[in-house]
């Protein structure tokens, strides 16, 4: 971004004067500057201590070291991050509660992953959608040797062992299930189905000084950790479809928009991002760019820089498969202008030569391309079983258009997860269950339906 210069007399210097005096109360005397924030781990006699910026966060020994999310954190943190991590731990440390609201895309929950790592949090996660019940939320009743129990969920353990819920999809809630947690967020309070009741550290403790112990486990009164603490992700409704939060659950929460990260490099690409992202490109109903799928975009491209750019967009941004005739051609047009319409000009990998076991990095393969007239090697990610060598299949028969797909399918695993969209019985489980045999996984069918059918994902085995 170029610096601009305000002459004193512009409208634009005018305007400028009138916001710093309206806000210059509130943001300070360093508000209006670009301010870094360095990451840094203290060793202390007390303990060790996280800081971000002048914020400083004592770090607590796990409990369940197993809930705490790891390798979320890159060497390389994006200044963007680092100040929504900052606020994070502004807001952690006053004991509020947030909500990061933002376009669909794994970076509000990777940016929460994050801070929880930072900070050695143990995490209960949970995924909203409409078949969300309130006993997900609170308690389970379950039947074992003839005798039913309650089962404590996410938000009561969280409550009571002092971890932090992540609520992701609100949007996708019914309203009948989200006001359960309103008193939870509020008064830190809640009354469960076995007769227990939720109480706040601060009136438990008074409580505690005046009665024993032993007096409020009869009373069956159950103390919520200070430590506490709610994460939501949710969209911006509208923009998105779903359901508007209630106003007494939004101001529950402190709110803080995480929109795509500023990205600095490949300018075609942003630019067609950006223009896919704006509000014109809305009105005319075309989807959203998935601007977070940028960088895995370009650690593709540096693998392979004879790839099509055009190629790599529709990956991106399937608009063959998801618009009509008049937003393909909108969507070209776009293309056309950042010229990015090299589809035809630049060579698409052909076929897989190899597959092998890398010997330097566990749980990967190398795998050989055929790109034009070169042979291409990049590392991806690969299964427990054994591989396979490609065309060795008795029941596959490949053709070139096959051939050509899972080289690109190779190629999109080394940075990402892949979905495959295609017409009912064009073969999409066939392709997955050859590209699977191919790498060693093992596959596990999840039948899906309504607006998801005919969508197969392939995702990693669970450990």
């Amino acid at each position: 971004m170029h610096s601009q210069i305000l002459c004193s007399g512009t409208a634009a210097a005018v305007a400028a004067r009138r916001m710093r005096h309206i806000l210059g109360g509130v943001l300070g005397r360093d508000g209006w500057m670009w301010r870094t924030h360095e990451v840094k781990f203290l060793n202390t006699s007390s303990g060790d201590t996280v800081t971000i910026g002048e914020i400083s966060y004592k770090l607590k020994a796990p409990q369940n070291p197993e809930l705490v999310p790891v390798k979320h954190i890159s060497d390389s943190l994006p200044q963007t991050v680092a100040q929504h991590l900052r606020w994070i731990m502004q807001k952690d440390l006053l004991g509020q509660d947030v909500f990061l609201i933002g376009p669909p895309g794994p970076l509000r929950r990777s940016i929460a992953m994050q801070y929880l790592e930072l900070t050695k949090r143990e995490v209960e996660y949970v995924a909203l959608s409409r078949d969300t019940t309130e006993t997900d939320l609170k308690q389970r009743r379950e039947i074992r040797s003839g005798t039913a129990f309650y089962i404590d969920q996410c938000a009561v353990r969280a409550a009571t062992q002092g971890r932090v819920l992540v609520l992701e999809g609100l949007e996708k809630a019914e309203r009948n299930v989200l006001p359960v947690l309103n008193n939870l967020l509020e008064n830190r309070e809640m009354q469960l189905e076995d007769g227990r009741f939720l109480m706040s550290s601060e009136r438990y403790d008074k409580l505690l000084q005046e009665h024993t112990k032993e007096e409020l486990d009869s009373w069956k009164i159950v103390r919520v950790s200070e430590d506490f603490r709610v994460i939501a992700l949710g969209l911006p409704v509208p923009k998105y479809k779903g359901n508007p939060l209630d106003p007494p659950l939004r101001s529950r929460f402190q709110a803080r928009d995480i929109y795509y990260l500023p990205f600095k490099v490949i300018s075609q690409l942003l630019s067609l991002a950006t223009t896919l992202c704006s509000q014109e490109s809305s009105n005319l109903g075309l989807p959203d760019f998935p601007v977070d799928n940028l960088l895995p975009a370009l650690h593709i491209l540096n693998a392979f820089p004879m790839l099509s750019s055009q190629q790599l967009i529709q990956r991106l941004y399937p608009y063959h498969s998801i618009l009509g005739k008049d937003g393909r051609n909108a969507v070209e047009g776009v293309l056309s202008r950042f010229e990015l319409l090299d589809g035809r000009r630049q060579p698409a990998p052909s076929a897989i030569l190899n597959v092998s076991m890398a010997k330097d990095l566990e749980g990967h393969a190398d795998v050989t391309l055929r790109v034009a007239d070169k042979d291409v090697t990049c590392q991806v990610p690969a299964g427990t079983k054994d591989l396979r060598p490609p065309n060795s299949s008795p029941t596959f028969i490949n053709t070139p258009s096959h051939s050509q797909l899972m080289a690109e399918m190779m190629q999109s695993h080394m940075a990402k997860d892949i979905c495959l969209i295609g017409a009912k019985g064009c073969g999409k489980s066939v392709i997955a269950r050859e590209f699977a045999e191919i790498l060693g996984y093992s596959i596990e069918p999840v039948m899906l339906y309504q607006v998801n059918k005919g969508v197969i994902t392939i995702t990693d085995p669970p450990s």
